[in-house]
């Protein structure tokens, strides 16, 4: 009885593994819907350790790992996203979206320190230019290797993949946006203009890009252009004080000096700790006495405005300098 017992399971597996097979599959495939299911319910820890299952199921299962790596993303786990993606691109290299997002996240560990990690930015343009191989025309894929490359300091490739999601899709603002920030890094900046502008035409709602827009003006001189540019951006940033302080800059180099004195102090009034706000509030009114040494007014308002500047901001040595240029002598005090 014992060796007929033997015998028969023996049998049992060797017809039945390719079912035990599917069977884990099957049961993979179950785990990783709950688990979807449960993500878009916001259940994530119990989306996750469905996810789990599923692959504790089928290793293989690239969809389970990318899923896991959409939540992790999602809840900023940006380290356990990147090993949950990485599986799937090793699972299924042919893949795109956790390529895509696989190289989103090696992007955002790179910027998440003071500076741009080199490392991390070459390992992100690595993962994109598999996408880019799976999906050339994407225009996410080349908009981001266009950033990385930049953020790298290399202009020309940046330039080249900016015009690549610019192929892919001619109504987006965003990418004219960045080539005009690739140009005004080159210093070309008649072709910034003209991307910045072409952006504006699909979106004119965009007071960061006129901004950018303004600051290149202003690098060519033409502050007249520049000062109608802030003012637009002015209107659109209500309550802050960034364009004021350029539009004073833009007035005191047309030495329109009581108008720049205006603009400063609604900077100030927008954010009473904007320290360049308060230098160039300084630099009108010290111009003014310069011109008339007369007016000593205008000197010790200067003077007050640079030293609330360096009370905000002490790293600023040539405005210390200038304090003590200006400043009025005293005696010492005799005993």
């Amino acid at each position: 009885m014992l060796g007929r017992v033997l015998v028969a399971c023996a049998a049992a597996s060797a017809l039945g593994g390719g079912c035990i097979e599917e069977y884990r599959q099957q049961a993979a495939v179950d785990h990783y819907v709950e688990g979807q299911m449960l993500a878009e319910r916001g259940q994530y820890d119990t989306a996750l350790a469905e996810l789990s299952k599923a692959v504790q199921a089928d290793p293989k299962l690239s969809a389970a790992h990318a899923a896991a790596g959409d939540i992790y993303r999602r809840e900023g786990s940006h380290e356990l996203a990147r090993r949950a993606y990485e599986k799937a691109c090793q699972t299924n290299p042919y893949a795109f979206r956790p390529h895509y997002n696989l190289g989103v996240t090696y992007q955002t560990l790179a910027t998440q320190g003071p500076g741009a990690n080199e490392e991390l930015l070459r390992q992100a343009v690595m993962v994109f230019l598999r996408a880019a191989e799976i999906e050339p025309d994407d225009f996410e894929t080349n908009l981001n290797l266009s950033a990385c490359y930049f953020q790298m300091g290399k202009y020309k490739l940046a330039e080249t993949y900016c015009r690549a999601a610019i192929e892919a899709r001619r109504d987006s603002p965003q990418a004219y946006t960045n080539l005009g920030a690739i140009y005004d890094s080159q210093n070309r900046l008649y072709e910034a203009v003209r991307a910045y502008k072409t952006s504006l035409e699909l979106d004119n709602r965009q007071p960061h890009l006129l901004m950018n827009l303004a600051s290149t003006y202003v690098r060519q001189q033409r502050y007249e252009t520049a000062l109608r540019t802030y003012e637009h951006a002015a209107e659109l940033l209500a309550d802050s004080s960034e364009p004021w302080v350029q539009i004073g800059m833009c007035l005191y180099h047309l030495q329109r000096y009581p108008e720049a004195v205006d603009a400063y102090n609604r900077a100030i009034r927008a954010d009473a700790d904007n320290a360049d706000a308060h230098r160039g509030l300084g630099a009108v009114c010290m111009t003014q006495y310069v011109q008339d040494r007369r007016q000593t007014k205008l000197r010790d308002r200067a003077l007050q405005a640079w030293h609330r500047s360096l009370e905000i901001r002490p790293q600023q040595e040539d405005l210390r300098r200038l304090v003590n240029k200006y400043g009025r002598k005293r005696r010492a005090p005799t005993l």
